[in-house]
């Protein structure tokens, strides 16, 4: 008897073992990442950082807001003789100089220009040329 006794725990164990290995069970856990959000995202995602000064033009490229007739800039390059014509060249623009006698002093050489874009014609209307150390 008190055999039968001592298996009667054992036997109770073994009961709630099974009851609960019948229960469904999820063959995966499940993860939390997969749910939908409760909320929809923003839009747009709002700067890290505040806004930096703003960055000098750059000089080979025109400004697009500003307009070809009334405003001096500063275009660096070199100058070449292309076609019977003198042309600043600024990376893999080329614009045509309308003062050829200034441009042919400077021929070959690394320039600063001061001058106005007619961006119609491509034509620097020059005031200034200097030499410019090599960029």
């Amino acid at each position: 008897m008190r055999f039968f006794l001592n298996l009667l725990p054992l036997g109770a164990l073994l009961t709630s073992l099974l009851a609960f290995a019948q229960q469904p069970q999820p063959s995966q856990p499940v993860d939390p990442t997969q749910q939908a959000p409760a909320t929809p995202p923003q839009q747009s995602t709002p700067p890290t950082f505040p806004p930096t000064a703003k960055q000098p033009p750059d000089e080979s490229q025109p400004n697009s807001t500003e307009t070809s007739q009334d405003t001096s800039r500063t275009f660096m390059g070199t100058i070449i003789r292309n076609r019977g014509s003198y042309l600043l060249r600024t990376g893999d623009k080329e614009y045509k100089l309308d003062d050829q006698s200034k441009a042919q002093k400077y021929a070959g050489k690394d320039v600063k220009v001061l001058g106005r874009l007619d961006k119609q014609n491509n034509v620097l209307h020059v005031v200034n040329i200097e030499v410019h150390p090599s960029m």
